[in-house]
């Protein structure tokens, strides 16, 4: 199975190329908690006295969402686990990066396996007392998976593992199976956890598995636990033969996984050499290779005195003592980096391996100096790639990942590198003398907005682009793969010099950037590239463009993906206090129906005005229902659907209450499916409101 696309947000990066260059530059990613993120309880805190841990592995702007970009309305946002919030954005940004355009995918028989465990929305949920009609789907963990399905609309599997430290690699495995199966014809894997309650993390604590100063140690003498992390990542499998034909980069290829489980253990928390060598093992026998063919190895690797003799055991054994004595397994732990991220634990070190491949190069592991006396690394013939001096893996040789649940369910996973051929001069593939493109291309961005236009142009500007293994071109056939958005600009060029200059006008305001030497002298063929390019920004035709680049071309993997513009959704908080929130007053008798809107519509002279206030109630409630508050609240196109306005029929329901309170009709339920718009329910409301009150 290919992996054609990645996107990560994990601590310290908020994408693949940033999470990548960190690891080279052996950056420690793990601070101390953001202001506001454990200021609010869902319970008491902890009857025994231990100092708080209070640091950790941890992304910024977890209440921030592009809401309007995927059609969903105030309310619902704010009353979504940031765990959905997040995936959603991820899976975007892992399409974009595999160039498979998402409209391309509605009704395809795509699955989505989601790794997680964390319920710490839904618990703060309950917690505050605030309950809508919105939380439901809001807090179910299931709906980490089926929002991204229904968003896209994806008609594969579509589901939520949790084997807790180990489930987003158990996730992985499960789609691999369901490929295989024919179940899917390609599969998001994701893995999300975000640590938004401190009692999660006390509770840790008072188990015993978290290091006092924060640091996984992974097999040093000094490990003393692991710290707690959050993040989420998302990878694109699809089958090698259909990613070879499809023309798709491919980072690495799963040759093999298997899972297994600790049972009937030593106790209920102490993991099982025997059973981490045997899914290792059945890794090995579902890739077809021995554990001499494995080179490095990504460990579960969290850095604890029980966990970690447990686990350089059973490497040793299933892979360690297959290899020559001089040529040591290799191994490392991304956790230094960035801690534990639990759900997502294994999503992490799986998209650390992808780029290890896909770069050729092993990033050092943090924290390490020297394993104690009851973990013989060198007996074993392991390794740990430390900071001390470069390591790199052998031509051919494998990489394999692990991951662990608390539960006692193990997964192994083992990757090797693109079978795709590469040409002499780096590029990918080889191309022929008649599919060599032409120089000059169009550059085709597109957003919801037209501010969101100019930030892509501003990334791509500070992009740095592989110029030795990808041309102008390959970048445009990339960016044409693309959904089209409300508002474009085309960048025209034919060197990498004039696509910044291009990018440039386009960062200024632009909608079309053209080399200035083309419009005294551009020739036939630039006049035509100038006349699609114009077109698509203007109307947006972006198959004229797709036609005009030809064949040849390859798809550039970690360009910059789509700047959402992100809002604040807070959402409920844990109440301070547990005494019983105050009863709602009741309202008087000759309170309770609203005179505002009959009144002002009686006195009302002019017909006009009269459904110019009915429309204008109907703009505000419907805003209101939609937790559209305050100044920043959007216009409403009183012509649009109720649908293409983000109400779902919950919402409808509850305006026509509102509708039936303030006018003193009977609505039927019917009436807003029959009449969509407001213009079309004013109108039906005005004609009811003059048969009843003339």
């Amino acid at each position: 199975m290919a992996v054609i696309g990645l996107s990560c947000r994990f601590p310290g990066a908020s994408d693949p190329g940033e999470f990548w260059r960190n690891l080279m530059s052996a950056a420690d990613s793990v601070g101390s908690a953001p202001p506001g993120r454990w200021e609010e309880r869902a319970g008491p805190a902890p009857a025994e006295p231990r100092t708080p841990i209070r640091h950790g592995g941890f992304i910024e702007g977890i209440d921030e969402f592009d809401a309007r970009f995927f059609g969903i309305v105030r309310r619902e946002a704010e009353h979504m686990d940031p765990q959905q919030r997040l995936l959603l954005e991820l899976a975007w940004q892992a399409l974009e990066d595999a160039s498979v355009p998402a409209q391309d995918l509605r009704a395809a028989r795509w699955g989505v396996y989601v790794g997680a465990s964390a319920d710490d929305f839904r618990t703060r949920y309950f917690a505050s007392g605030c309950l809508d009609r919105f939380g439901h789907m809001g807090s179910s963990r299931s709906l980490l998976a089926g929002r991204i399905s229904h968003h896209l609309g994806l008609r594969g599997p579509s589901e939520v593992v949790d084997t807790g430290q180990s489930s987003s690699l158990c996730a992985l495995h499960r789609a691999v199976a369901s490929l295989q199966l024919g179940e899917c014809d390609a599969a998001l894997v994701a893995g999300v956890n975000l640590n938004l309650l401190p009692d999660v993390t006390d509770q840790v604590h008072l188990w015993g598995g978290l290091s006092p100063d924060g640091r996984c140690r992974a097999f040093d003498e000094h490990a003393d636990g692991y710290v707690r992390a959050e993040g989420g990542g998302v990878v694109v499998l699809k089958p090698l033969e259909a990613a070879v034909r499809d023309g798709d980069h491919v980072y690495c290829v799963v040759r093999g996984s298997a899972t297994n489980n600790d049972g009937g253990r030593a106790g209920l928390g102490v993991p099982s050499a025997d059973a981490q060598r045997e899914v290792i093992e059945a890794a090995h026998r579902a890739a077809g290779i021995t554990g001499a063919s494995v080179g490095y190895v990504e460990l579960h690797g969290t850095g604890t005195p029980v966990g970690d003799p447990v686990e350089a055991e059973a490497l040793g054994e299933a892979v360690g003592r297959r290899r020559p004595r001089t040529t040591p397994l290799l191994v490392g732990s991304v956790k230094s980096n960035i801690g534990h991220l639990e759900s997502a634990a294994g999503i992490a070190g799986f998209i650390k391996a992808c780029l290890v491949l896909h770069h050729g190069q092993l990033p050092p592991t943090l924290h390490h100096h020297r394993s104690p006396e009851a973990l013989p690394l060198a007996d074993l013939n392991l390794r740990v790639v430390g900071v001390d001096h470069d390591e790199s893996l052998g031509t051919d040789e494998l990489v394999g990942v692990s991951s662990f649940g608390m539960g006692g369910t193990n997964v192994h996973v083992v990757l090797a590198s693109s079978p795709v051929a590469t040409s002499p001069s780096g590029r990918p593939g080889s191309r022929t003398p008649a599919e060599q493109p032409t120089a000059d291309t169009v550059w085709c961005l597109s957003g919801r907005t037209r501010e969101a236009v100019r930030t892509l142009a501003r990334a791509l500007l500070e992009h740095t682009f592989p110029t030795e293994r990808y041309t102008v071109g390959d970048v445009a056939w990339s960016l044409a793969q693309r959904d089209e958005g409300e508002h474009r600009a085309a960048v025209v060029g034919g060197c990498w010099d004039r696509m910044r200059d291009g990018l440039l006008k386009i960062v200024a305001g632009h909608d079309l950037a053209i080399p200035a030497d083309w419009l005294h002298d551009g020739g036939a063929e630039r006049v035509a590239w100038v006349s699609v390019a114009g077109t698509y920004a203007a109307h947006g035709d972006i198959a004229e463009v797709a036609a005009r680049l030809g064949t040849g071309l390859r798809k550039v993997p970690g360009l910059p993906t789509y700047p959402f513009e992100r809002d604040t959704f807070h959402g409920p908080a844990p109440r301070r206090s547990l005494a019983p929130a105050p009863e709602p007053a009741t309202a008087a008798p000759d309170e309770a129906v609203p005179r505002s809107l009959l009144d002002g519509w009686e006195q009302a002279a002019d017909p006009s005005e009269r459904l110019w206030l009915i429309r204008s109630f109907l703009e505000r409630e419907l805003l209101d229902v939609l937790g559209e508050t305050g100044d920043g609240r959007p216009s409403v196109d009183p012509d649009s659907t109720f649908q293409d306005l983000g109400a779902d029929s919950m919402s409808l329901l509850e305006l026509q209450d509102r509708l039936t309170t303030a006018t003193a009709v009977e609505i039927p339920e019917s009436a807003l499916f029959d009449h969509p718009t407001i213009n079309d329910l004013a109108a039906h409301l005005n004609t009811e409101l003059e048969a009843l009150r003339g």
